[in-house]
Order: C-alpha cells, then structure tokens, then sequence
C-alpha cells in the first residue's frame, strides 16, 4: 500500500484524499452499535455505508498533499478495518477495548452535580418566568405573584410549589430505584452518553449499568434539594474531576505541534510511528483520557500487549488488532525488540508531556506521565541484532558483489545509488537516509579553501534527525578518487537542475522518507547477493565502520562526532562558534585510510551509468 496515491487535484486547485470503501461495506446498511469514529464512513440519511471516502488535504502544494496523502491513506486502511470488524459482528473484547466510558460512579457524580447546579440557580435568580417583560406574557402565570424585575430569589408561591413538585419527583424516581428500572430517565441517560460522545446500545450491560447510575444521581440529588427546602445550607458538588484530552485528542495536538516560527515539529516517519503506538494502545485499553490511564494499565500495555507482538507482520496480521496480533504470536514467531517496545512507550510519553507543557492536565492535582519510567531494560552485551561494524571480510564481500564488480544495478537499487549509497556511508558516517535525501546541489565546494562536500541540512524540504545532526562532510579522497563529483556532473548535464535528486531512480512514497524501500532492498542483496547472514550486519553498519576507521586514524570522539552527526558529551560549550572548521574537518578525513577493498575498485566512469 506504501506505493499507492489516493491524491486528485479539484477545479479550485485543492488536492484531496479520495479512497473506494471495501466491497464488504460499500452501500451496505452500517450496524447500529458502530461507534463515532466510524461516523464519516456513513451516509446520515440512509444509515448504510458510503461507497466512497473524500478528505480535503487543504493544500495546493503537490508536496505538501503527497506527505498527506500516505497519512491519510494509513488512517483509512485503519479505519476499514474496524469497520469491517463491526460489520462482520466481531463486538467481542476487542470492540469494547476501543471504547473510553465513563465509570458508573463518574456519571453519577456528574448527574447529581447538574441536577443541584440547576437547583442552585433556580433558587438564586428564581422563577424563569418572572423575566417576561410584558404584562400579557406575566398575564398566563398568575400564581407568579410577585415578579420584583431586577431583584434576585424566589418570588412568593415559588418556594411552596417547588416542595410539592420536588417529593412527587423524589417519589417517583425512588420508586423506580426500588424495582430498578432505570426507563424513567432514559432521555437524561442519552444526553449524557451523547454530550460526552460515547456510544449508545441499549443491548450491552453496560447501558443499564450507566442508566441506573443516572436514577441514583436523581434520587440523591432530591433528597438534597427537599434538604435545601427546609433551609440546610448544601454546597452544590462539583462534576467528577476533569481526566483532560482523550489520547486521540493527545496525539493530534503533539503532531500538530507549536504554530510559532521555528518550532519543533515530529517529522513525518517519528508521526506514523506515533500513530502506530496511539493506535496499539487504543486498541488494547481504549481512547483513555490521559487522566484515567493509570501505571498500571501502561504496564499491562508494555508487558501483555507491545511486548508481544511478532517482529515480522504478514499482509494479514498488519489488518489485525493488537489483541488478536498478539495472540496470532503464539505460533512461535520471533517476537518484537525490546528497542521498539521503548520506542513506542517513549512516544507515548512525549505525547502526554506536550499536553502537560500546555496545562491541559493541571485540573488533576498530582498526576504524573504513565508512560514514564517504563521502558524495558536492553541487555546489549548478548543481543545477536545489535549492529556491528563491517569486517574486514565483510567489506570484501560487498564491494565484490556483482553492482561492484559487474557493473549490475538492479531495480530496487534505485540505478547507481546502488553503488554510490554505502560508499557514502563508509566515508562520511551519513545516516542512510541523510544520503537518500541529497540533492545535486547538496554536492559543494567551499571558496575559501576549495574543499568539496556534502551538506546535510534541510534546506530542500529535507529532513534530518536532531539539530546536531546539520552539517557540512568533507569529501573522502577516495570518494573523489573514485568519481563521485564526475557523477554529479552527469547529473546535473542530464537533469540541468541543481534542486534536482542526486538518486532520481529511488522510489518512494514519502520524499521526507526516500530510504524506506532502498533499505529493504539494500538487506534483502546483502542476504542473497552478498552472502553476509549476520542480522547484525545492515547499512547502519557501514556508519559503525567509519567511526572505528575514525578512531583508528587517531580521530578525537569531539572530530567524529562533528562528522557524523552525534550530539555527543562536553556541554553546552561545545556548540558554541558552530563547532569545528571545515578546514579542520578536511584535514581530520584525509587520515582516515581507505580499507583495501575499496581501494581496488576501479573508478566510476560515466560510461556505467545505465547498466
């Protein structure tokens, strides 16, 4: 689906998201207990399923509505599948887990507190009728007796007739309490439900549940007012506290982040990744507001859910649930790291942090992250997948492989970035997809002291990992030696643009995110073509080799990290003047000693380009 573009452009010049629903769905009647989140996917008229969704992107920018797109078509394929769910009567607990309701003693409270709050105001600015401001409208009421315009309480009569009103209602109600029957307030019950958005089915045993909690509320909250009619001074309760923003809500103020020039805003991959994790807890406890997500129910996320989850998906298991993704796993798959378990539990907490940094949980008195302090501890020293370094024979194995040694560039490969991606990387220490991203004018030359290198920034609508990770690399001798500024030129004579990408032949779905697909290709031909089986040993790797040579060559950790990126120790202090000079910078490269594999290679001509 990565592939796929639901985008079309309107007469108006706005791009929008425009996806078929499933045959499964389409036109068909919705089932009634759907919840709201389904509620865009059914026409309100007909109650059936829509046959088509359509979702404004709200941008002209082909950019801009090409990075929406993949987003919305994520969320939708998400969104198909819990509706699936219901149409095909699968309501067991995985339905219920992605419901957030409120406790019976929480609607209760609530009930009670609207019921005096009324009585209150009743009872300070009186009789609403006594506001009529015309002598003919006054006329239709004459037990009113004393209208006092402009003054405050009840007026003569009124205090008489709320009595008697208030202990037929008090009789009532108890009445009903005492068979519980809680029908008398059925009208309050779906207000309530309505007001707070949660769903109303009158099958499940929780309907009754909250419906008899509303009666207790009138039948506690008589009781105070027939107290109140005999002059006992009763505070009116408040409402039960506040929980803040539903961790949907959460998610989507975090990603949109601080309008404010400057800001610091999740780029797209960290986003998708956020939502996955959103969207596993939701799945596994429901759309929780922050206040009501307890360590304990993040623990029992982290360890009965995440934890669980097999590490390699089929097409089958990326449509599940997480409950039923996690019992899929019992089949013996290899499970999920221990690494991503964090990494989604420390999105987690970033999202509920933004909403504290706005106060959004300050109506909570002493509530603190779930998701804090939770992460599982990593036994590095044992783990078989953590990355290593390229040996000497792997090195040997790779740059003797057939896009090395035979001129071979294979589809996937995306042309000659094949051949030209890790030797970046084993020279310049570059994230795979800092490389991915450069464009032709990215290659440079300082005038100042005629350096050539790369510049990873971005400038470019490029995306890099953390403010430490902009910088300037020198060219590697052996990068020149071997022609990678010849190739820049042939692209730049071929392309006559400089904005242009300097690997034209990736593909990708996310221009933010060009490394995605060449990642998989780049393991898959170090499996196959390569022969090197270890997991780990990936294209990470190669960035785990240059800083060894770095080290080797007698290179400080403040010079290596300024090469790579790496924020690295030393305080403060060390970003103080930008860092190192390029001059410095160039110098410190040359002493890094090309390995003798890549010293064999021949050079790259021009004439190779389109093998």
């Amino acid at each position: 689906m990565a592939g796929l573009s639901y985008m079309q452009r309107r007469t108006s010049g706005i791009y929008e998201f425009r996806k078929r629903l499933p045959q499964e769905l389409a036109g068909k009647p919705a089932p009634k207990n759907a919840p709201a989140a389904l509620s865009e996917l059914i026409n309100p008229a007909t109650g059936c399923f829509k046959r088509e969704l359509t979702v404004s992107l709200k941008t002209t920018n082909f950019g801009d509505a090409k990075r929406k797109d993949m987003r919305e078509a994520l969320r939708v394929t998400d969104l198909f599948a819990l509706a699936t769910r219901y149409q095909r009567g699968e309501v067991g607990e995985e339905v219920v887990s992605l419901l957030s309701l409120p406790s019976a003693e929480e609607i209760e409270t609530d009930t009670i507190a609207a019921l005096l709050k009324e009585d209150e105001a009743e009872r300070e600015q009186g009789d609403p009728r006594r506001y009529m401001q015309t002598p003919d409208e006054r006329a239709q009421w004459p037990d009113l007796l004393d209208p006092r315009f402009g003054q405050l309480g009840m007026a003569e009569g009124h205090l008489e007739a709320k009595q008697e009103w208030t202990e037929t209602l008090s009789k009532e109600y108890r009445s009903a309490y005492a068979t519980r029957n809680p029908d008398i307030v059925r009208a309050e019950l779906h207000a309530y439900l309505k007001a707070g958005d949660y769903p109303i089915d009158p099958s499940s045993p929780y309907y009754r549940e909250a419906g008899l909690a509303v009666l207790r509320g009138h039948v506690k909250a008589y009781d105070i007012m027939l107290k109140r009619q005999e002059g006992e001074d009763i505070p009116t309760p408040s409402p039960s506290p506040a929980k803040g923003p539903k961790l949907s809500e959460a998610f989507k103020a975090w990603r949109e982040g601080t309008p404010a020039r400057g800001g610091k805003k999740a780029s797209p991959s960290t986003v998708r990744e956020a939502e996955r994790a959103v969207r596993y807890f939701t799945e596994w406890h429901g759309d929780l507001r922050l206040g009501d997500i307890t360590k304990e129910k993040a623990r029992d996320f982290r360890t009965n859910g995440l934890a669980k989850i097999p590490t390699r998906l089929t097409g089958k298991q990326r449509s599940m649930s997480l409950r039923a993704l996690v019992k899929s796993g019992d089949g013996g798959q290899e499970l999920i790291h221990a690494a991503s378990v964090n990494k989604y539990l420390n999105l987690l907490a970033a999202i509920v942090s933004a909403c504290e940094r706005e106060g959004l949980m300050d109506s909570l008195p002493g509530f603190s992250n779930p998701f804090t302090k939770l992460g599982l501890t990593i036994d590095k020293r044992n783990d078989p997948n953590r990355r290593q370094p390229f040996s000497e024979a792997d090195l040997k194995a790779l740059f003797g492989s057939g896009v090395y040694a035979r001129n071979e560039r294979p589809l996937g490969g995306g042309g000659e970035a094949a051949y030209w991606l890790p030797l970046i990387a084993l020279f310049s220490g570059a994230r795979l997809n800092e490389i991915a991203q450069l464009r032709i004018r990215d290659l440079k030359q300082d005038s100042d002291t005629g350096l050539c290198f790369i510049d990873i920034g971005t400038e470019g609508d490029r995306s890099i990992k953390t403010a430490s990770s902009r910088r300037q690399v020198p060219l590697h001798p052996e990068l020149i030696r071997l022609g990678l500024l010849r190739y820049r030129q042939h692209r730049l004579d071929k392309d006559r643009k400089e904005t242009a990408s300097l690997w034209p032949d990736i593909k990708s779905a996310d221009e933010a995110y060009r490394s995605a697909a060449w990642s998989k290709w780049f393991n898959r031909y170090l499996r196959t073509s390569v022969g090197i089986k270890d997991p780990s040993i990936v294209f990470h790797s190669l960035r785990h080799t240059f800083k060894r040579v770095a080290r080797d060559a007698g290179l400080s950790e403040e010079l290596h990290d300024a090469l790579t990126g790496h924020a690295g120790g030393g305080g403060v202090g060390r970003s103080y003047g930008s860092g190192f000079g390029l001059k410095a910078l160039g110098e410190a490269m040359a002493r890094i000693e090309a390995p003798s594999p890549v010293k064999a290679l021949p050079e790259w001509g021009v004439s190779k380009v389109g093998h």
